[in-house]
């Protein structure tokens, strides 16, 4: 990814997170969506590198 397409999805990601905090009413709401976004990311993350790492023929019911 060059440097123009990452500003833009960064600065994309700004303004969602920037959307989502105007919902908010107190600090305590503003934390807990920072925490839940946190946690939302790295669950889609491992997904995508799971599945940039995962063999032709799947993953076995044993996780290799």
């Amino acid at each position: 990814m060059d440097m123009v397409a990452y500003a833009q999805r960064m600065e994309a990601i700004k303004q969602a997170a920037a959307r989502m905090f105007e919902l908010a009413g107190t600090e305590d709401e503003v934390c807990q969506l920072e925490q839940a976004i946190g946690r939302e990311v790295m669950y889609l993350a491992a997904i995508a590198q799971s599945e940039l790492v995962k063999p032709p023929e799947g993953w076995d019911p044993f996780g290799r």
